[in-house]
């Protein structure tokens, strides 16, 4: 009789472990760091995905350019590029400020290639961009 206490106290110590270790196993990868990401590893081609001729490119020294559907295109420097492209970041934030008409130009990195933009001026609309290449000479 007091082996097979033992054993059942045995069987549910080992649950329990298994229990608990499955627990911590599986909430670390809401802290894994697989899932963060360098604004260097933004580098490269992002596309409009709904409208494939809006795009924007970010290059190594940290130019933005953003590209338009008529055409046009526009530079910006993203300010601390030199202090900021190494850093490990769950998600990073761009702001482009005040651009004429669109007042400021929001870019919204929830990973490395996913992308959200917003404009001041049309506070209800989000745009949805994702890295098309990764381009080293850029």
């Amino acid at each position: 009789m007091i082996n097979n206490k033992r054993i059942v106290k045995f069987i549910l110590l080992m649950l329990f472990l298994s229990l608990t270790s499955l627990f911590f196993t599986s909430c670390s990868s809401l802290f894994d760091s697989a899932s963060k990401f360098r604004p260097y590893d933004l580098r490269g081609t992002w596309r409009n995905k709904d409208d494939y001729r809006e795009e924007f490119t970010i290059s190594y020294d940290g130019i933005l350019t953003s590209y338009n559907a008529d055409g046009s295109y526009s530079h910006h420097y993203i300010e601390n590029w030199d202090n900021e492209k190494y850093n490990e970041k769950s998600y990073y934030e761009l702001v482009i400020p005040n651009l004429p008409i669109l007042g400021n130009m929001t870019f919204y990195f929830k990973s490395d290639n996913e992308c959200e933009i917003s404009y001041g001026s049309k506070p209800d609309i989000t745009y949805y961009f994702i890295l098309l290449c990764l381009k080293l000479d850029l």
